[in-house]
């Protein structure tokens, strides 16, 4: 018959095998090391692949903030250059128009412009119909007319604006005019288009005008459409045929219109006067007030002129 009570081991016997085994691991850890090594050399593997997942993760998320940055960092210098490069066409007209002299004059000198960087969105380029669309529209204050411009010239101006888009008619198109001047001598003349991104034409130009091969084309600012000194093309043929009542004249382009993706929309009436800086003034003011002082102390003074008055007597008769 069993016994209905199993006396198990005490709690004594269990406490001198802790820490006899204790005591055993103690003096067999450093003896344990190659194991521990080999053992930790077959399961790096396993841990390597088990933290592949977080390390893709993680460059993953990198990968997607970089690119996001080179492409905020691509667009911000895109449009610093447009900006820039719309400066530089303007140096030669206004170098020309001596605007030092005019500031200091005080005559307020129309320097800069709203200006908006635009994305086309749509190409259209037949021999009927050349025409770009853009990104921007009402809602950003595009209005019908508006010039716009790449980093090289003039693009065309704005012919028909919805609320998101616009749609801009390109200076090659068949039915668009531009009035330009030649830089070298101030010659006018009205540049159109032929269907053709690579040529425009100046029509009704006397064989006797002076125009060469090479001439600077820019805007005239004739028509209140364009500001005054964007270029425009630059003359490649000059044909003066007897048979012929009017020189034939051809030019090419400035602007990528073969490869426009980014253009600059101007508002030419929306400008900042320039001024001269506070300090600037001030250095004028003060060399005006020491010239005046100058000349005042060079002027011969007045000499005091000493009079004498004679005492008149009324004798009263008694």
């Amino acid at each position: 018959m069993k016994p209905i009570f199993v006396r198990g081991v005490s709690s004594q016997f269990r406490l001198t095998l802790a820490i006899i085994l204790s005591v055993a691991l103690l003096m067999t850890n450093n003896r344990l090391d190659p194991i521990r090594q080999s053992l930790s050399s077959v399961l790096s593997p396993l841990q390597y692949l088990a933290n592949v997942p977080g390390v893709m993760l993680d460059w993953s998320a990198e990968a997607f903030a970089t690119r996001n940055m080179l492409e905020l960092q691509n667009k911000e210098l895109l449009r610093q250059q447009l900006v820039m490069s719309e400066r530089l066409q303007r140096f030669e007209h206004v170098r020309q128009e001596n605007e030092r002299l005019r500031a200091l004059l005080g005559s307020p000198v129309h320097m800069d412009s709203r200006k908006m960087v635009a994305e086309v969105m749509e190409v259209a380029s037949d021999p009927f119909r050349q025409f770009v669309v853009l990104n921007h529209g009402s809602q950003t204050g595009i209005y019908v007319g508006q010039p716009v411009v790449d980093a090289q010239g003039v693009v065309g101006q704005v012919v028909e604006v919805s609320e998101f888009t616009s749609r801009v008619l390109m200076v090659s198109d068949t039915t668009h005019g531009i009035p330009v001047r030649v830089t070298r001598n101030d010659v006018r003349a009205i540049a159109n288009g032929m269907g053709d991104i690579d040529q425009i034409e100046l029509r009704h130009v006397a064989k006797s005008t002076d125009i060469i091969v090479g001439d600077l084309l820019v805007t005239s600012g004739l028509g209140n459409r364009f500001p005054e000194g964007y270029p425009v093309a630059r003359v490649i043929s000059v044909s003066r045929d007897d048979g012929q009542s009017y020189a034939v004249i051809y030019a090419q382009p400035l602007a990528a219109l073969d490869r426009i993706r980014y253009v600059l929309l101007i508002w030419p009436d929306e400008t900042k006067p320039f001024t001269l800086p506070n300090d600037v003034q001030e250095l004028i003011k003060e060399a005006a007030d020491k010239a005046a002082a100058t000349a005042n102390s060079s002027a011969p003074q007045p000499q005091p002129v000493e009079t004498t008055t004679t005492p008149v007597t009324s004798e009263v008769n008694q």
